[in-house]
């Protein structure tokens, strides 16, 4: 089986409870097996509490121990004192081995009010969430809760007419947003989402929303579990961002092929390799060269990306890779002082930030970056972090 995108602490979603819930949780055995820690009967556990509050409960089967698992023995005493109710949700996320956080969602599916972060807790941690168990009617296009929209997005809609998505994929899917007064559609572009993750009627989709109408996804499946994909569907996108490789990958054969390349003008005059051309070629000197060429394009600097300007990049924000952001050293909020490469001696600096397994660049100092260098849709922009936080930047036109 091809790895996994990244390893995921284990999660259950239990949406939406019934009254029988309320008094105990019935969980899937393979969460259990990882709450637990592999233990065969019961087993003493914690609920942390959204306030910080630590409670204890006890994870055992049912009946005489060959039943379901479940979570009693504290847990109702954990909902009444959150005022838990029936249609409520909740999604518990273990910290280690009988300890897990817990997260509480109202009857109208968003993060419960009492859950303010106590001391210690990230900003990050406690962004607005609400949590969604698909419906047949929510298979072409998903209503966010009404609430959800009076709360945090009436301010933002409707300048902003597109939602961003970061899947669990590592990808960023648009979606249209419909407006139905009170409360706002997710339209196109929805439906081809929810097909390329796998989900359907029944999976529970939570929902966090980081800022400017840009969502990050977790997905569970029916069960409740956190559902868990491979790295081989890492590559599927909408279609509007993706980014090919320009330039063979080190570890590729290239036995019997002569690298052709081509060069085009970029807009401060210079020239740039952007692409290998193959054409067949069996004799020895053009193996020869092609491992020459092989050796030059390992040392194009591994702290640079190149990424195609949209029209999202250029209104809202620029989103950058988690993988890179911590290889130059990024972890938070920061000002980043981006030069050009060549000609240009002038500086903008601009403002970063982390969301979630994700960067981003917004605000006044890139939209002025943008402006003043005439970025437009299409435009290929390479950045070279010289520093953790000043980049050099070339852009090639499109």
């Amino acid at each position: 089986m091809a790895p996994f995108v990244r390893r995921a602490r284990p999660k259950y979603a239990a949406a939406p409870l019934s009254p029988a819930c309320l008094h105990t949780l019935r969980v899937p055995a393979e969460f259990a097996a990882r709450f637990a820690g592999g233990e065969a009967g019961a087993a003493a556990v914690l609920l942390v509490s959204p306030l910080g509050k630590v409670w204890r409960a006890e994870l055992r089967r049912a009946g005489s121990g060959g039943g379901p698992w479940q979570l009693a023995g504290g847990w109702a005493e954990f909902a009444a004192a959150h005022g838990v109710g029936a249609g409520w949700s909740v999604v518990f996320r273990v910290e280690r081995r009988g300890v897990a956080t817990v997260r509480a969602f109202d009857a109208a599916g968003c993060l419960a009010r009492f859950c303010t972060p106590h001391a210690g807790v990230a900003a990050g941690k406690s962004r607005p969430r609400f949590i969604r168990v698909l419906h047949a009617d929510d298979l072409e296009k998903m209503r966010i809760p009404d609430e959800f929209v009076q709360e945090h997005l009436t301010g933002t809609y409707p300048s902003s007419q597109k939602a961003m998505i970061f899947s669990p994929l590592g990808k960023f899917w648009h979606v249209d947003l419909n407006c139905d007064q009170p409360g706002l559609l997710l339209g196109d572009g929805w439906a081809q989402f929810l097909t390329a993750h796998g989900l359907s009627e029944g999976s529970i989709l939570v929902f966090r929303y980081e800022e400017n109408m840009v969502f990050t996804v977790e997905a569970f499946l029916q069960n409740g579990c956190l559902k868990e994909y491979e790295a081989a569907a890492a590559d599927m996108t909408d279609g509007s961002i993706r980014q090919p490789s320009t330039v063979p990958q080190q570890g590729d054969k290239e036995l019997g092929v002569s690298p052709v390349k081509k060069k085009r003008k970029t807009r401060n005059g210079n020239t740039s390799l952007v692409v290998y051309h193959k054409k067949p070629n069996s004799s020895p000197n053009s193996v020869k060269k092609a491992v020459s060429q092989k050796k030059l394009v390992s040392t194009v600097p591994r702290r640079s990306f190149t990424k195609r300007i949209t029209g999202y990049d250029l209104t809202s924000l620029f989103a950058l890779k988690g993988s890179f952001c911590s290889s130059v050293g990024l972890s938070g909020a920061c000002e980043i002082t981006l030069k050009m490469l060549t000609g240009n001696k002038r500086s903008w600096p601009v403002w970063f930030n982390i969301a979630n397994t994700y960067g981003y660049i917004k605000g006044p100092g890139w939209k002025r970056f943008c402006r003043e260098n005439k970025l437009k849709q299409g435009d290929s922009c390479t950045f070279s972090a010289i520093e953790t936080t000043v980049w050099h930047v070339n852009i090639a036109s499109s």
